[in-house]
This record gives structure tokens, sequence and C-alpha cells, in this order.
């Protein structure tokens, strides 16, 4: 994901056009790719100074605007990464060299002192000293070949992600893997609706501009969903943002050049989820907890409940949502009870409340780090009491 600095848009008519690199582009991130194979074992602060100098120039003679430079280059780092290389680990060294400074008179004899403490040598010692600090680590190859179409949609999906920051409301188009595309959404906690078309799923999501809380969290949340929902074929993304001190309406589609670096999982629980099911099973209670295979649909709207508890006839739907502000659980609930759906219980972590205000209802539990599996049975004992004297 690119920070603010480094977007590269326009705004022509209040849509907002981001500035995508294209294959006209491989040249220069090829040679920045050879840069930066040519820099592997330099320490950090050799490689920001040859991409400030040569690195920068040469893209530039070819053509390159420097914001998509540096956005190339903001992405190569997440791949050719800076670790730290020294024969001895730092810390001992430091604790080593620091006590014997205190008992010498001289630097050469307390590197002499501790090298002998460590049963290394005082080249080794000094090399150790301070290698990992951030700019005496050092650049390594990365485990796989990257070439320079991959980088450039890499780069496209973090341009992408970093608008997408600025949105205050957004609509994903998923036609194909559209369970998949939705367990990802709630893995990531996110505030969404689902309602049905004819050739698929539209996910209507907050974005980080319109929560009051939460939002730089929320906001990396939302980027982490972004790579699943571009990975199924068709797929569309609609956005309202705010760029630039004005709202503007952002369109990403699958003919756009993107990456789909994401591979969705045919199954995938939240450790919230785990456990939960784990400790409902351990209670020894009649009621059983079953992953929920059925899509329930109500009105215009689609749900997915995590689970569904069951007692001989009875039979009770468990949601567990991530972020969430009160008009969002109220819009949920109301929707369901004119649906005739009321057998539900909407588990809420209460650290993830986008907006100071409280809600309460009997079928929403509030909760903290992990679900309480027998005040999740005592919520649904409730709600079907409740329903039966309906």
């Amino acid at each position: 994901m690119l920070p603010a600095k480094l977007l590269a848009f326009s705004v022509q008519g209040g849509t907002l056009v981001p500035r995508y690199l294209t294959e006209r582009d491989d040249v220069w991130v090829r040679e920045i790719l050879e840069d930066l194979d040519g820099l592997v074992g330099r320490t950090a602060s050799e490689v920001s100074e040859s991409f400030a100098g040569r690195v920068m120039d040469r893209a530039r003679r070819s053509g390159a605007h420097p914001r998509a430079v540096a956005g190339i280059w903001h992405a190569c780092s997440r791949i050719w990464t800076l670790r730290t290389s020294a024969p001895l680990r730092p810390e001992h060294v430091r604790e080593a060299v620091f006590e014997e400074a205190a008992r010498t008179a001289t630097r050469d004899e307390a590197l002499a002192a501790a090298a002998a403490r460590l049963n290394s040598t005082a080249d080794q010692v000094l090399l150790s000293l301070f290698a990992d600090r951030p700019g005496a680590r050092r650049l390594v190859t990365p485990p796989d070949a990257h070439s320079p179409r991959a980088i450039v949609l890499r780069y496209n999906l973090s341009l992408l992600q970093g608008l997408l920051l600025r949105a205050t409301e957004l609509d994903v188009i998923a036609r194909s893997q559209v369970r998949s595309v939705v367990r990802f959404a709630k893995l990531r906690r996110l505030l969404c609706t689902y309602h049905a078309l004819d050739d698929g799923l539209r996910i209507s999501l907050s974005g980080p501009l319109s929560i009051l809380r939460q939002t730089t969290k929320y906001g990396y949340a939302l980027a982490g969903f972004v790579p699943a929902a571009v990975v199924t074929p068709g797929w569309a993304i609609e956005a309202q943002c705010n760029v630039l001190g004005e709202s503007t309406r952002l369109r990403a589609t699958s003919a756009d050049p993107i990456a789909s670096t994401h591979v969705l999982p045919k199954d995938f629980d939240s450790a919230v989820e785990r456990r939960l099911a784990r400790d409902v099973r351990r209670l020894g209670t009649p009621w059983q907890i079953t992953r929920e295979t059925q899509v329930i649909r109500a009105g215009g709207r689609v749900f997915f409940p995590d689970f569904t508890l069951t007692r001989g006839s009875d039979r009770v739907l468990v949601e567990i949502v991530g972020y969430y502000t009160p008009e969002y659980l109220a819009s949920k609930l109301r929707v369901l009870r004119e649906a005739g759906l009321e057998r539900i219980v909407v588990c809420v972590d209460e650290s993830l409340a986008c907006d100071r205000a409280d809600f309460r209802a009997s079928a929403v539990l509030p909760y903290r780090g992990h679900v309480d599996a027998a005040a999740l049975i005592a919520a649904a004992e409730r709600v079907a009491a409740q329903t039966k004297m309906v």
C-alpha cells in the first residue's frame, strides 16, 4: 500500500483516475531491479544514497515520473528486505563492550577485552557492534525472482489500496468465489452489508473516512481485503473518495492492470471463531454448534451467519461482527426482524466500536478478546424463549 505522498492520480470532472503504470514502464522498472540486484549486501544507508542518486537519475532519463519511481522503490522494499548481518549478536557485543569500556582506558582496549570475553576478534566485535541499527542492516536477495511486469502490477495494486484509504464508502462486486470473498471480509472484520445480484454479490463497505474512531486500523484492514477482492474474475470496485478537498468517484475493474497476488483458501476462520467453537463444545451443553452453510436472504440483503446453535427444534443463528457502529447494528437487526428472522445473536467486540455512542439490545452480545461461550449459550436461551412467547 502506497503512502499518501506517493499516490499518483488525477481528478477529471469529479472522477478520480489512478495513474497506473503500463507495459511501457517495464523498461525503467527493469533498470531499477538491476540496480537492486547490484546493491545486495550493501547497508541500508548505502541503498538509500544510491536510490536518491543513480537510480532516480536513470529512471528520470527514461521518462519516468519521480513519484512513480519512488512508488516502485517502495513496492520493491517489501520484497528486497533488509536484515542484520553480523558474525556476533549485536546486543551481546554491546553489553560486553560497554562493560569493558567502563574498566579500560582506551577504545582499542575495550574492543580487545570484549573480543576475548566473547571468544572472538576485535574486527568481528567492531563489525557486530551496531549491525542491527536501521542504517546498518544489509539488503538481501528475495527468495523468488520478480519480473518488471509483476512489479508494475504489484505497484498498481498498492496505488489502488492507497487511494481507497481516502474512501467514505465503496461497493465491491464479486462474481465468483463469493463465499470465500465474504469470509475474507469477515476475517478482516470490515463494516459491510451484502446484496444479491443476478450474477454475483455486491458488498457495500464503509470507508475509513466515514467512521469516527479506529480510522487507521480500519483503513489497513480494508487495504488488506482489496487483494482478495481483485483475485476473482469480473470484479469491480466503485468508491466515493475525498481527495484534494473534494468528493470524487473512483471505479476500478478487472480490466485494469492490477496484480492478483492473493489466493483465496477454501475455508478459513479467525482465532475468535475457532476458540468459540471449541469452547461451546467443551461446555457439555445440549446446544450444538455448527458452521453455518446456508445463506440467509432478508429483503434485498443477504446475510452470512458464522454459526448455527441447535437444540432439538430450537435453532439460533450466530454472527460475529468486527468493526461496527450503532447505526450498523440497528440496521442489521431491523432488516432481520422485518424478514421474520429474529433468532439470531450478534457478537460484537467492544474494542472495535467505530463510534462513541453505545448500543444495547437483547440480541447483541458484547465481548472483548474472545466470545464467552457460556454467555453466548445464555443469550441463545433468551432469544429462543422470547421468540416462543411472541
